[in-house]
């Protein structure tokens, strides 16, 4: 049986540890700055078809990742393919970021581009508004 003492003890570093952890001084996973700055940058790598009986053609990209200021978690992505080993912008679209799951979802008129970036790769597809497999994509970030 512990002595009153140490009942004395325990109830206190207990109630201090509740004060700390209501008060946000509990130990944490450290956290990174802000994660949405792993997105940020020139991501390079290809588009792979999945349904090749299409009009859909593989093709390298260069994507550029832009924070949109005053918009905590949104991005802008200006899309490029590569031809002739040039930069052909196709356009640009809004992105949303979760740090915590470390994903990127892209919704546009044609489907939804969704990312799981993972250090220096985003790993990904494109679905097309019904939800089929339209496309793979694979990038890594680029030092350009």
């Amino acid at each position: 049986m512990k002595s009153a003492k140490s009942l004395v003890i325990v109830f206190c570093l207990a109630v201090l540890n509740t004060i700390g952890v209501a008060h946000g001084h509990a130990r944490r996973v450290p956290h990174t700055a802000s994660d949405d700055s792993a997105v940020l940058g020139d991501w390079r790598g290809e588009s792979i078809c999945v349904v090749r009986e299409s009009a859909c053609r593989d093709e390298d990209y260069l994507y550029h990742v832009a924070k949109l200021d005053e918009r905590p978690g949104r991005f802008s992505i200006k899309l490029d393919k590569i031809v002739d080993g040039k930069p052909v912008t196709m356009g640009t679209m809004e992105c949303a970021y979760n740090s915590v799951k470390q994903a990127l979802t892209c919704e546009f008129p044609r489907g939804v581009m969704r990312f799981i970036v993972n250090a220096n790769k985003m790993e990904g597809t494109m679905t097309l508004p019904d939800g089929s497999l339209w496309r793979k994509l694979s990038l890594k970030k680029s030092a350009l």
